[in-house]
């Protein structure tokens, strides 16, 4: 078996459309995107970008290579990379889109892509992920001087708000425990790293603003971590709070004045920048989460990331849960940088729905 079965496995699942039920409220849909989405992010000015998961049989393989849409909230769609011409050349590859993520000014994104390289000769396959950088309509943006793309194994790309440059993270420790933060300009084919000998358990993006929240710890993961705010433009940082237990997941929230993240398995813990040194902590069982616009509730969806499950909102003022969209399943789902909308894809095949947001909570 070649690209394989798990190719194989994603086509089959992915051509089963499992009906959505209707909501119980009556609510409908603002826009649906009926495509099987592999992953979809909003920009700042209500754009969104989606992922499409395609399988392709090329010689004696079955190759993924997912396309690239943009559209917006009144409807209107366009695919930007058609994921065929990507994987059928001389050296062709397999590849899945994984994460997206916008610029502050909505005209760039990055693109996350986990890929598998075929030799074609010898059939031999090797694995690996890289970070790629476009423009709003789909065209690469290289990185000038680089015989090759210097963003392969980078992880969490961030346009900062000159449009220039681009934070990201390479792994410290592997696997995923610590990193280290790294510039590039693609325009000049410069690269650097900041803040040398440092190195994070976590990291959260203030792009709009070229800074960054971030968990700081020692490389023998002996000592407990430290809250730090990064300037990215001037290279410098602010030591904020220490942090006795660290699991993941480290947020901002939509105005930049709160940070939160999961302690343990547990229990979730919340800080104003403004008192960082008190953490307010909140029961919520592992999970995925993105800030309500409030800021005084998260949206979580329990269990690994890759599980389908409800999703519900967690009060942090008093720790009360409250089912979003009644109770019923979903893949993954996101909330627009404005608090507008919340797009949800749907389990098995994943089409994408996008809510107005008001009214939901």
């Amino acid at each position: 078996m070649c690209l394989t079965a798990a190719v194989a496995l994603a086509c089959l699942l992915g051509a089963i459309d499992l009906p959505s039920a209707p909501s119980k409220s009556g609510d409908e849909p603002k826009f649906v995107f009926e495509e099987d989405c592999s992953t979809f992010a909003f920009s700042p000015d209500n754009h969104i970008a989606f992922g499409v998961r395609r399988a392709y049989n090329y010689k004696k393989y079955v190759v993924q290579g997912d396309d690239l849409w943009i559209a917006s909230i009144d409807g209107k769609r366009k695919k930007v990379i058609d994921g065929e011409k990507l994987v059928k050349v001389p050296q062709f590859h397999s590849y899945s889109i994984n994460e997206l993520a916008w610029s502050p000014d909505s005209r760039r994104l990055t693109m996350l892509k986990t890929t598998e390289q075929i030799t074609d000769k010898q059939a031999t396959l090797g694995a690996g992920q890289i970070i790629e950088l476009l423009d709003s309509d789909g065209h690469e943006i290289q990185v000038q001087g680089a015989k090759e793309n210097p963003l392969v194994g980078a992880y969490q790309g961030a346009w900062l708000a000159d449009g220039f440059t681009v934070a990201y993270l390479t792994e410290a420790i592997k696997p995923k425990l610590l990193f280290e933060i790294h510039m590039i300009q693609p325009a000049g084919g410069k690269g650097w790293r900041l803040f040398a000998n440092h190195q994070y358990a976590g990291v959260a993006w203030d792009a709009a603003h070229n800074a960054a929240i971030a968990v700081e710890r020692d490389k023998g993961l002996d000592e407990p971590g430290e809250l730090v705010w990064l300037d990215l433009a001037n290279a410098t940082r602010k030591e904020l709070a220490p942090v006795e237990q660290f699991q993941g997941q480290l947020t901002l929230s939509p105005s930049g004045k709160r940070v939160a993240y999961f302690a343990d398995g547990d229990d979730m813990e919340v800080r104003d920048l403004a008192s960082p040194t008190k953490a307010t902590r909140v029961r919520a069982g592992f999970g995925r989460y993105e800030w309500a616009p409030d800021e005084r509730h998260i949206l979580l969806k329990r269990g690994p990331e890759t599980r389908s499950g409800t999703i519900r909102w967690l009060s942090l003022a008093d720790g009360e849960f409250n089912f979003a969209l009644h109770d019923l399943i979903f893949h993954d789902f996101h909330i627009s940088p404005d608090g507008r909308w919340i797009g949800v894809s749907q389990p098995g095949k994943r089409i994408v729905q996008i809510y107005a947001l008001n009214g939901l909570m």
